[in-house]
């Protein structure tokens, strides 16, 4: 199922462990950025490329916020909501979103989840993951960049 250049990078990452388990978050991460999400032969695969059981490699996919079972939209904005981030306006930056790119969501071009994940930028709070960028300091003109750069592009992407 993963490209042959994906599973040759697989390989090498877990070469540079000491423990080739602890290859397995980043391999699942390269396998999503193949893919888009991680069905389960590219569980299964990733796994194998690493030497660790699958159920390894299912227990961690399940486990984290950033690795996606089932496909999702094109772009994904993830709000932290540790305590940092919740004194800072984690919720008010949610319910932001939603009103503002709610037609965005609604298409399929987008989604806005709240997640106890840290993202360990307490320093900058409120913070959110998009897709693989953070932006933090989502306060007044911050925010208000974020949903116009989220309006603006044509498949939700921040750019």
């Amino acid at each position: 199922m993963l490209s042959e250049p994906t599973q040759a990078a697989i390989r090498k990452l877990a070469e540079t462990y000491p423990e080739r388990r602890t290859a397995l978050l980043p391999a699942l991460k390269l396998a999503q950025s193949e893919i888009g999400y991680l069905p389960p032969d590219a569980i299964g695969e990733a796994a194998d490329l690493v030497g660790v059981p699958h159920s390894a490699a299912f227990e961690l996919a399940s486990f984290y916020t950033m690795l996606h079972m089932q496909p999702v939209p094109p772009t994904q904005v993830v709000v932290c909501a540790q305590l940092p981030c919740a004194l800072r306006g984690a919720d008010a930056l949610i319910r932001d979103l939603h009103a503002a790119l709610q037609n965005d969501i609604d298409a399929g071009a987008l989604q806005v989840e709240r997640t106890s994940e840290c993202f360990g930028a307490c320093h900058r709070a409120p913070m959110a993951r998009v897709n693989e960028a953070y932006c933090e300091n989502l306060v007044g003109d911050a925010r208000q960049r974020l949903i116009d750069q989220l309006k603006r592009s044509s498949n939700g992407r921040a750019g």
